[in-house]
This record gives C-alpha cells, structure tokens and sequence, in this order.
C-alpha cells in the first residue's frame, strides 16, 4: 500500500489512501448526515458522512481518489457555500481537491485539499430550517 501510495503521488495521485489509524475515522465518506451539534437554534447542517448499515458518522475522510454520494455532498457544499462551479459527480478529482484547499484556507485551516477532522469541524456547510426544510445560508458546527 506504502509503495502503491507514493506511486500515486508522483504520478498525480488517482488513488485514495486513507489517514492514519491515529485520526480513528470511521470509514471513507459514504453518504451525508443531518445535524444540528453546534448550529444556530432551529437549523441543521449536513455534512459528509459513513454509513455501515442504519448507523451513520459524520467522523470520515476524503482525498484524491475517493468516490461516491459523500463526494458528490461535498461538491455540493463548495459550491453552495463557497461559490465553485464543480460537477457534483462524486469523483474526488482535481477539481474538487483544489476547491477544497482553497475552502480550507479560506477558514484559516490546513489548506491539504483532503476531507477530515478540521475540514468536517471548520468548512461551512448548507443550513436548512427545522421546520420546513427551506435552506438558509451555510454554517459550521464551529
């Protein structure tokens, strides 16, 4: 995996490689999860998640490689609330790791262009009302 790994680098990457065990992530991101930790009082936020099963974590990673519907929510999210016009194909791309870095070091965080902690801590994602749903704007949990 190591050699496979750098092999991907020097040749632009097309591999996803997952962070250390160290950050503890549940999976890849898989799908998106509703929530309402850390938001203004009667929104949510939706955010990338891993979902095995009926169980769901907003606690995953993305990079260069990935692919899938947590992907496409992502693109989504950089388009909604930063102002890219990326495809929302759920191809983890170029494009899409280049957006990134940027949304990130428009928060003052590690500008890597890869999903994780601080992006799913920092990034603003699309806010929605309670009520009826209607969306309101982008917030982070922070």
């Amino acid at each position: 995996m190591a050699i496979g790994a750098l092999t991907a680098g020097l040749l632009g990457g097309a591999m996803a490689v997952a962070p250390s065990a160290a950050a503890a992530y549940a999976g890849q991101c898989n799908s998106n999860q509703v929530t309402a930790t850390g938001v203004t009082s009667g929104y949510s936020i939706t955010r990338p998640a891993y979902q095995t099963g009926i169980s769901r974590t907003a606690n995953c990673w993305m990079d260069y490689g990935s692919a899938g519907s947590g992907v496409s929510w992502l693109q989504f999210t950089l388009n909604s609330c930063y102002g890219f016009n990326l495809a929302t194909d759920g191809d983890f791309g170029p494009a899409t790791r280049d957006a990134l870095a940027t949304a990130q070091g428009r928060e003052n965080i590690s500008a890597d262009g890869r999903y994780g902690t601080e992006s799913r801590q920092y990034l603003k994602f699309p806010r929605y009302r309670n009520i009826n749903g209607d969306r309101s704007g982008c917030e982070s949990i922070n």
